[in-house]
């Protein structure tokens, strides 16, 4: 009898993790990774070996025989790795005024990526559909023979629902953009196209990173024109029921804000992002350019520094109220106005303490890994992990009693 399809089916997922984790493997060694006998190990990786997601990747001296196992004296091991040419994922960072394209290899690595600028509010949703569709073209064409891509995933700045639909992008006042399926009435050879909102997208970047993320409870702010957020429980997405789940920007931290036209006035967002804290600082004096505001911070502009005391006090009171709510583990700031984290860390800290109940415990406080990429690389790594992981649907289709009463009798035959 050849072994049950559902266990085998984990098994296999199990064993592309852990050559993902550690680049190389022997089988004796997957073997006691997995806690399998050398025999079913040899299996599984024949079976995955067949269907091209695992290469042989040279030789090591020789084994030792996994319990149970007859003695192999001298025998060289074959080191095994994932099949970088199995495939190709693709992630797009869909911006307010740039657009991020990076390839994944089926091995995790990062083949290549491209920033361009763009200007999504020029052209109105069709418009951008069809851009975006032929930058990604102009991109595939320069990967060149890098594998087939199995996967394309689009992050955009909004609440999208499962069926891939924009169901707001509140920046650039758009609603119902059926951008999936754009995507894939342009990309039909493409088998999974998603579209995902880019603070999740970050979150998963920044656990790639390192091997973080993988475990705990932590959220993830996006700052950049407006404020995303992401909540990881255990390395999963949290969605919420409508998709809603993470809008961190839209909570009410003050009255009015900076921004005289905001989305939500009083919301986070209105406080710390891009746009709010350069309008505050060109009221007091500034110019609307992040970077001079950084540059006076470090010359003790007066302006500048009074800029960075507020931006400081809002987001400390806005990791506050997720701290009371959610009681994470850690908080992750990425984007392009986290920079000034660096300068205002004290401010922003002692801000979450005065908010909070004496005695709580505060979260750890951290910049993300991902830089720059990070929509981009965690819409690929989602993908790609997807890949790797164990389809609860097959597993669960398989406990069914008639299914897998079906099964065992066909394996039997």
């Amino acid at each position: 009898m050849s072994m049950p399809q559902t266990v085998r089916h984990i098994n296999e997922k199990r064993a592309l993790a852990a050559l993902l984790r550690a680049g190389t493997l022997s089988r004796a060694d997957l073997a006691r990774e997995l806690g399998l006998t050398r025999s079913t190990a040899s299996s599984i990786v024949a079976g995955l070996m067949k269907d091209g997601l695992v290469r042989d990747a040279g030789e090591v001296a020789a084994e030792s025989p996994s319990e149970g196992d007859a003695p192999r004296i001298g025998r060289p091991g074959t080191l095994l790795a994932l099949n970088a040419a199995h495939g190709t994922f693709i992630g797009v960072d869909l911006g307010i005024d740039h657009l991020h394209l990076l390839a994944l290899d089926f091995a995790g690595r990062v083949l290549t990526q491209e920033r361009l600028p763009m200007s999504p509010a020029a052209m109105g949703p069709e418009r951008m559909a069809e851009t975006l569709a032929e930058r990604i073209i102009g991109f595939r064409e320069r990967l060149g023979a890098a594998g087939p891509v199995r996967g394309l995933c689009v992050a955009v700045p909004g609440v999208v629902d499962e069926r891939g639909l924009v169901l707001r992008l509140p920046i650039l006042g758009w609603t119902g953009w059926p951008l999936r399926e754009a995507l894939r009435r342009a990309f039909p050879d493409i088998a999974e196209i998603e579209v995902e909102n880019d603070a999740n997208a970050f979150a998963v970047a920044d656990g790639l990173q390192d091997g973080a993320g993988a475990g705990g409870r932590s959220v993830h702010l996006l700052l950049d024109a407006g404020v995303g957020g992401a909540i990881l429980a255990d390395g999963a997405l949290q969605r919420g029921a409508h998709g809603y789940a993470g809008e961190i920007g839209h909570m009410p931290v003050g009255d009015r804000g900076f921004l005289p036209d905001a989305a939500l006035p009083g919301s986070l967002e209105s406080f710390v992002g891009r746009d709010a804290i350069l309008h505050r600082y060109h009221d007091l004096g500034g110019t609307r350019e992040l970077d001079a505001l950084l540059a006076g911070i470090g010359a003790g502009e007066a302006s500048a520094r009074r800029c960075l005391g507020e931006w400081a006090h809002y987001l400390g009171r806005g990791l506050a109220t997720i701290t009371a709510l959610i009681d994470p583990g850690e908080i992750v700031l990425g984007g392009p106005v986290a920079s000034l984290f660096a300068a205002g860390e004290a401010e922003v800290k002692q801000a979450l303490r005065h908010h909070l109940l004496p005695g709580q415990p505060l979260p750890a406080l951290r910049l993300s890994r991902s830089g720059k990429a990070g929509a981009a690389l965690g819409g690929a790594g989602l993908l790609h992990r997807r890949h790797l992981s164990v389809d609860e649907d097959f597993v669960f289709r398989r406990a069914d009693p008639d299914q897998a009463e079906a099964s065992t009798s066909a394996e039997m035959r």
